[in-house]
């Protein structure tokens, strides 16, 4: 069932970031460290906002859960293969070493890199936290997220996110 999940998690992680076309790292990534220690953000110091209907203003707080941030850091205490849990047409797949070498690469200078965590679940999967890096050796995008996706019947949607970086 877990499994299943994870692969609707970042079909639509994809969809929401039009990440479409673009490379992925294949193994999952370890959790972004504020400080670069390997501390992981505590669970008090994230919140992921709600707009209000208009979409002008942030209204409150989606209500998270512990218990779906403790399964997403337990998830990711290492890094495994992400190319199972996605339809191969969706991105490129690359590892580590060709993304080191395509971003020194001039002709691959405004192509956007990707990394994603394993995404973590609530107990009755209604709720994921997944974490997502993006990177163009150009410039802009340099930004560092984490994502909370809400599930409604079978379908999970990107509801909110909490930025760690942005350049």
């Amino acid at each position: 069932m877990r499994s299943q999940h994870e692969s609707q998690v970042v079909s639509a992680v994809i969809q929401n970031y039009r990440m479409a076309g673009e490379y992925l790292i294949a193994t999952s990534t370890k959790i972004f460290s504020p400080i670069a220690k390997g501390e992981v953000i505590p669970w008090d110091n994230i919140r992921f906002l709600q707009l209000s209907p208009c979409g002008s203003c942030f209204e409150s707080a989606y209500n998270v859960t512990k218990e779906t941030y403790d399964d997403w850091v337990t998830s990711n205490h290492q890094s495994s293969l992400l190319t199972p849990l996605l339809i191969s047409d969706q991105l490129t797949f690359i590892s580590e070493q060709q993304c080191q070498e395509l971003c020194d690469n001039d002709d691959y200078r405004w192509s956007v890199f990707y990394w994603l965590t394993r995404p973590g679940f609530s107990v009755d999967f209604s709720q994921a936290l997944i974490q997502i890096y993006a990177h163009c050796p150009a410039g802009p995008p340099q930004y560092g997220s984490i994502v909370y996706l809400e599930r409604m019947k079978d379908l999970w949607e990107v509801k909110s996110y909490f930025g760690l970086y942005n350049q």
